[in-house]
């Protein structure tokens, strides 16, 4: 009986194990496009800039190497980026990586030391490795892709790009669209345009509505023949795939909507007392709990207003706020520090029109096209990714790094599944999403 019980067990098994469903190993696939060689022309989102710097760290994590990774398992050549020494660091002010400190009682994000030398000093460039294949420039707008000057040394301090003249091809003569050539591409990523409307809005709106001066908005032409001309050329020589991205409006960043306008809050002594010294600018008036800060405005009576519902307080003008002199209570927030409605309005009005360009030329040569702009509004909602949330706040939110500005780890990961998705829509291709949870998030000490 037992051996007739041990085979009508053994046989059950059998019956069982045949019938199990044949799921087949998922592969990878390509569909129309060639991801043989890969190349990534940008700003600074594109080369991994993250918590105020460019490092190796933010470089190993950025979208484009991202992607690059999803691509191995379809025959993608190696995907070579202009690496920083490990463990190092530099911001476009020299500094270093910024890291989250107790201050007093308030936990804010710090700027390390850095390392200068790898901007200023010619001989820790490294050009003679050219060319890489993630060629994308922190501070690059989108006509300095074509252009030689934005890497000529020669130019003097503040009129070139150190950045790109530490991996130039030729520094001084190549560009960035003539470097990404060298490779010669058969699928790119192009994200342009964010500087070309968010320096100016970095300036707090001192630059130009119109212009090509650093904090200026650039000419609506001159982006559109620029794009063009960078997209003409990534698809005269064999890349007839790629995938092009939009600009994400400002109201997104932490960098613009960390500190709102009304974040004065007082008690009611404190209201009576400044009412007194506001006295002489009778529509200055405080009260009891939240008040706008105070600004300057030249159209203002003496000067000076409170700010209205919808304008930005910069995170910059953080540490003059919380400094001895008392920013925006005692002495009225400068032009850097803020936005008003109408320098908002000039900001909005230009990224759409671009945009519109960005749209329009992914449509024209038949490409890819990620929405950024709507991608990130949903993280003011909040998304959720593998069990965990995402949101567009500073510091606790997940996806911002430490300068309200730029993607975590995790942040460029989430973006480089949009583009992936982006990309598999477009070309029937089937390239797998990355890990979110692989990637590192903010760092809390």
């Amino acid at each position: 009986m037992k051996t007739r019980y041990f085979y009508l067990l053994l046989l059950t098994s059998l019956i069982l194990w045949r019938c199990e469903p044949n799921v087949d190993e998922f592969v990878p696939t390509s569909g129309t496009a060639d991801f043989s060689v890969y190349v990534s022309l940008g700003d600074s989102y594109s080369s991994g800039y993250i918590d105020g710097a460019l490092s190796y760290t933010g470089q190993v994590n950025s979208f484009p190497n991202i992607i690059a990774s999803q691509l191995k398992s379809l025959g993608t050549a190696d995907f070579k980026q202009p690496l920083l020494p490990e463990g190092t660091s530099v911001g476009s002010s020299l500094n270093g990586s910024y890291v989250l400190k107790v201050i007093g009682s308030m936990l804010l994000p710090v700027p390390t030391k850095g390392n200068p030398e790898l901007l200023v000093d010619p001989s820790t460039w490294i050009n003679s490795e050219a060319p890489f294949n993630n060629v994308a420039v922190p501070g690059a707008k989108s006509f300095h892709l074509v252009v030689s000057q934005f890497g000529n040394p020669a130019l003097g301090k503040g009129n070139f790009n150190p950045y790109y003249a530490r991996f130039a091809s030729h520094p001084g003569f190549s560009t960035v669209i003539g470097d990404a050539m060298l490779n010669n591409p058969t699928f790119f990523s192009l994200w342009i345009g964010g500087n070309d409307v968010l320096w100016y809005g970095l300036s707090g709106g001192t630059g130009k509505p119109v212009g090509t001066g650093p904090y200026d908005i650039t000419p609506v032409s001159l982006f559109k023949s620029s794009v063009d001309a960078i997209v003409r050329t990534l698809t005269s020589n064999g890349a007839k795939s790629g995938v092009i991205c939009n600009i994400p409006g400002i109201d997104a960043l932490p960098y613009f909507s960390y500190i709102k306008y009304d974040d004065l809050v007082v008690s009611a002594d404190t209201a009576q007392l400044l009412n007194f010294l506001y006295s002489k600018a009778p529509h200055i008036e405080f009260k009891e709990g939240r008040n706008p800060f105070v600004m300057a405005d030249a159209k203002a009576p003496g000067g000076i207003r409170q700010m209205k519902e919808g304008e930005k307080v910069l995170l910059s003008a953080m540490s003059a706020i919380l400094g001895d002199e008392h920013y925006g209570v005692l002495k009225p927030l400068t032009d850097e520090m803020v936005l008003d409605l109408d320098e908002l309005a000039v900001l909005n009005e230009s990224t759409d029109k671009f945009n519109n360009i960005l749209k329009q030329t992914a449509e024209s040569y038949d490409l890819a096209f990620v929405d950024a702009n709507s991608i990130m509004q949903s993280l003011m909602d909040g998304i959720m990714i593998d069990g965990i949330g995402y949101n567009a706040e500073f510091v606790s939110g997940g996806f911002f790094s430490l300068d309200g500005i730029h993607a975590s780890g995790r942040g460029y990961a989430i973006i480089a599944n949009e583009f992936i998705k982006a990309i598999n829509a477009k070309y029937g291709s089937t390239v797998p999403l990355a890990n979110v949870n692989d990637y590192t998030g903010v760092e809390f000490p």
